[in-house]
């Protein structure tokens, strides 16, 4: 049996949510293989169109690695399709979002959000019809599909309808529901508690960041509701009795800038604590588990996640975290953090007071974050997946 892997975005030098998935979970299956949990009759090759770089080229004796020279964008479209036309696996795995046109019939791939559909202005509309045409058809007519929750699922059941009449939206929920699976994310081991003092100096210096602080990690778009964590930020330091010359809180905003930026950097002008918002644009794991471990609290009141990864790294590292109720994040993070309704300015505000003020609050969340977390893992996330990719063996 040969199972083809698109590991194009996990090849990707700089990562963000979807290339970490997709690097984690094919290193796992590489770990699984290695200790014998596929069975010695199954093959595995990696399909890429740059080589393989670090970790994600050393390989297995029963793995092996493609190179699909492309020089032109649709690489998915026409130079993978191309190679499952002449040169098909009996299974293909695509972990981000978009298949081949031509693909094998059992072909698998991951749904991480159809976030384009609730937020079509945060893509161009290219982006936006590819990626809402390839999760309407890949619910319908693949052979498997996988999300990293079940709000992803319900969301996914419910495309088509919900797009054309939001009124019928949960007529649509049990549609083609038993090729849909649901397989949680893993966490990266690198999120830790850590007690090297010297080295969350020396990141916090590197960045230039004072304690303390608030910590947000993602794109600086509307989505994730920048804009709207800043004013809260704002509000909260005018309101709070913490407030003192020796508490000078600051607001540290790990991420690229996305789709409704000005408005980012409008919210930023109007603040009266501008100089004490911090925009170190896009960091390395190793430098955010230092500002994790730093922080006073993790805030992540997005708009929409299809899992909420960074919750979890929060959890990992011993921090209180502040999140989105009413989608993914709940699901994930359950009774461990503090829930928020995302487009009130003052719910976040008062989510941050009593995160930032009740201690006993705080223990209570870093104890509960550090017992939720241990329910994800990429080895759990590996084995399951694996599961669905040889159910017909």
């Amino acid at each position: 049996m040969l199972i083809g892997i698109d590991a194009s975005r996990a090849n990707h030098e700089t990562k963000t949510g979807v290339e970490w998935y997709a690097w984690h979970i094919i290193q796992e299956f590489k770990a699984q293989s290695e200790k014998g949990k596929t069975g010695g009759d199954v093959q595995f090759i990696l399909y890429s169109d740059t080589p393989l770089s670090g970790e994600l080229a050393q390989l297995p004796k029963n793995w092996q690695a493609k190179v699909l020279h492309w020089p032109m964008r649709f690489w998915t479209q026409v130079r993978l399709s191309w190679e499952m036309l002449v040169h098909p696996p009996d299974v293909l795995f695509i972990p981000a979002h978009v298949f081949p046109i031509i693909h094998p019939k059992k072909t698998v791939m991951m749904v991480h959000d159809v976030a384009a559909a609730g937020f079509p202005d945060s893509y161009n509309w290219f982006e936006q019809w590819y990626t809402i045409w390839s999760a309407k058809y890949a619910v319908k007519h693949l052979w498997k599909v996988i999300t990293p929750s079940e709000f992803t699922k319900r969301e996914l059941l419910s495309l088509e309808l919900r797009i054309k009449n939001p009124a019928f939206a949960s007529a649509s929920a049990g549609r083609q529901e038993s090729r849909v699976f649901v397989v949680h994310h893993g966490y990266d081991t690198r999120y830790r508690k850590i007690n090297d003092e010297q080295y969350i100096d020396s990141v916090l210096k590197k960045y230039n960041i004072k304690k303390p602080f608030m910590l947000n990690v993602g794109r600086l778009e509307e989505k994730k509701n920048t804009a709207n964590l800043i004013r809260a930020f704002t509000q909260f330091r005018m309101n709070s009795r913490l407030q003192t010359t020796d508490y000078r809180l600051q607001l540290v905003l790990v991420g690229q800038p996305g789709y409704g930026y000005e408005k980012v950097q409008e919210a930023i002008a109007q603040s009266a604590y501008k100089q004490d918002i911090r925009l170190p644009g896009w960091v390395p794991p190793e430098d955010i588990v230092a500002l994790m471990n730093a922080t006073e609290a993790f805030v992540f009141p997005s708009l929409y996640e299809g899992f909420g990864l960074p919750i979890l790294e929060a959890f990992a590292c011993g921090t209180p975290v502040l999140a989105s109720k009413g989608g993914s994040l709940e699901e994930v993070g359950q009774d461990a953090a503090i829930f928020v309704d995302p487009p009130s300015m003052e719910d976040i505000v008062v989510g941050m007071e009593r995160v930032a003020a009740d201690q006993f609050l705080r223990q209570s969340l870093i104890q509960k974050g550090m017992g939720r977390m241990e329910n994800f893992s990429w080895d759990k996330a590996a084995r399951e997946t694996l599961e669905i990719l040889l159910a017909s063996r």
